[in-house]
């Protein structure tokens, strides 16, 4: 019995520590620091570094085509689409932070927090990732929705969303 209770509260032990230490530090990933610093900037070009690469589409392809019927667009047209859709949302998010007085220079990160958006078709780890910010008294989320992982990297691959707090 006592070899038994030992077993069980090392599994345990382990389970847990497995879990805390498994989490992902989502303010040290390459994305949440490429897009502070863009936002710091006020610098689209930066943001564009977030963006799946020419490699990250040709490995999605393949998964999405196998899950789905969906007519797929050219590579170099997929990217476009990316860079002109992205740099409309940083420039709407800028406007609206400096609608409410966000000094986008003064920024400071307070936190980052990850939100699991699964897609039951496609086996990749996807979820919004919500910078934590605050300027001048105001406090703020930088919302990037649906960012994917491909390869170990985080992707920005939907639209950026500004939000008061």
């Amino acid at each position: 019995m006592k070899n038994s209770l030992k077993t069980v509260l090392l599994v345990l032990t382990l389970f847990v520590y497995n879990t805390a230490v498994a989490q992902e530090n989502f303010q040290k990933t390459t994305l949440v620091k490429n897009i502070f610093s863009a936002l710091k900037s006020q610098d689209e070009t930066k943001i564009i570094e977030s963006l799946p690469t020419k490699d990250d589409i040709l490995y999605l392809i393949p998964i999405i085509q196998a899950n789905s019927s969906e007519n797929i667009l050219e590579v170099a047209t997929i990217i476009a689409n990316f860079k002109t859709e992205t740099a409309k949302d940083f420039k709407e998010v800028l406007r609206k932070g400096s609608a409410f007085n966000v000094q986008w220079k003064d920024i400071n990160l307070q936190t980052v927090r990850y939100e699991p958006q699964p897609d039951d078709k496609i086996a990749i780890e996807k979820g919004h990732i919500i910078l934590v910010c605050s300027s001048n008294d105001v406090n703020f989320e930088v919302i990037l929705r649906k960012s994917i992982k491909i390869k170990d990297n985080w992707r920005l691959m939907d639209r950026m969303k500004f939000r008061l707090l």
